[in-house]
Order: structure tokens, then sequence, then C-alpha cells
């Protein structure tokens, strides 16, 4: 097991749902690998796996990192610090392509564990560079204003579409504690929705997953 904790990272409240969806990309990739391993092609859960994934860089690519630079002038560190993100960023896609290609010719077994593993590590390496390094950084700049602009931002670029899979994906295995602040965070027509729409629904679909 990878862990689904990351020593160092930033706690604070700006980034619960950040922890969270971070947390639920650690899950993931251990049991598509150990799935993967027993013959069996995780594609159902690749896909919301995938998905959440390429929201969540396009999200930071296009509302967070550039609002982040925009206040770093002549700061060489955080500069450097922004180009590190989106080089591993560029890494992660080669392995996302390379995954979603051998599902679809059918494979499993040692090939898409192989290719699994490899995602793991280079995305895990991203995540705790993040944690640890680009987030403090963020808090350490940006207003409480500026980063509740950049969550509508984030909402904008996704919809109720991505909220309905990317809430109870991430809070499906989360510990109780970490749900509760994630939800607390949601208006209350939000969490209603997530009690009795999206959570049953997702819970019906991840059922079908990773069949034995």
């Amino acid at each position: 097991m990878s862990g689904q904790e990351t020593i160092g990272r930033d706690t604070r409240a700006d980034w619960i749902i950040m922890r969270a969806v971070h947390d639920a990309f650690r899950r993931d990739l251990d049991t598509m690998i150990e799935t993967a391993r027993r013959g069996t092609a995780p594609r159902g859960r690749w896909t919301v796996f995938r998905d959440q994934l390429t929201f969540h860089h396009t999200g930071e690519d296009e509302a967070l990192w550039p609002a982040v630079r925009a206040k770093l002038a002549g700061n060489a560190d955080g500069l450097a610090l922004m180009e590190a993100m989106e080089e591993e960023h560029s890494l992660i896609d080669p392995l996302l392509a390379a995954v979603d290609d051998a599902l679809a010719l059918d494979a499993a077994g040692p090939r898409v564990s192989d290719l699994l593993t490899r995602l793991q590590a280079t995305l895990l390496g991203h995540l705790a560079h993040e944690e640890s390094a680009a987030l403090p950084l963020v808090s350490s700049l940006l207003t409480q204003e500026e980063l509740t602009a950049i969550n509508k931002q984030f909402r904008k670029l996704g919809g109720l579409r991505q909220a309905a899979v990317m809430f109870p994906w991430a809070l499906s295995a989360a510990a109780p504690q970490t749900r509760d602040q994630v939800l607390r965070l949601l208006p209350p027509p939000a969490r209603l929705l997530y009690a009795f729409v999206w959570l049953p629904r997702y819970t019906r679909r991840a059922a079908a997953f990773d069949p034995a």
C-alpha cells in the first residue's frame, strides 16, 4: 500500500477538498494495481480515476497556477516550482494514454499492472511535491478572497456533472472526519444532492467496478 497520508503537507482548511481528492487518487491506484495483478482489467474504476485526474490537472493549469504565477514576479524559486508542477503534469499525461491504450486492447495482468505502477510512482511523487511545497506557497501568496475566486473557477469548469461524480468518488472511502469536513464546505442544496442523488448513483456505478 502506498498509504493515504503524506508527511509535511499543508493541512489548512483551504485544501480540505484538494487533500481528499489526492487521497482518492492514491486509493484508486492501490486498488487498480491489485486488481490488474489478479488478472482483471480495472476499466470501470480507471475511467472514473482518469476523468477525475484530467479535470483536476486542467483546473490547476487553467485556474490555480496562473494566479500563483501572477504573484511571483522576481521570485525565481517560486517560478521554478511552478515550472516543476507543469513539467510533472506533462509526465503524467503519456502514462494515462498508455493505460488507456492497454485497456482498449483488452489487456490485463502484467502489462496493465506495470503501467499503473509506473503511473503510481510518477503521480505520487507529484502529489507529495505539490502538498509539501506548492500548496504552502499558494497559501502564502493568495488571499482568502483569491482562493475563493479560484474555487469558483474550478466549479465553473466542471459544473454540477463533475461535482456529482467527484464528491462521492473522493469521499467513498475517506475517513469520517474528512467526509464531514468536506460536506460542511458544500452549500445545503449540494449536501442534499450528495446524500439523495449523487452518492446513491455513484454507489450503484461502483458496485460494478473490478468484477472477479
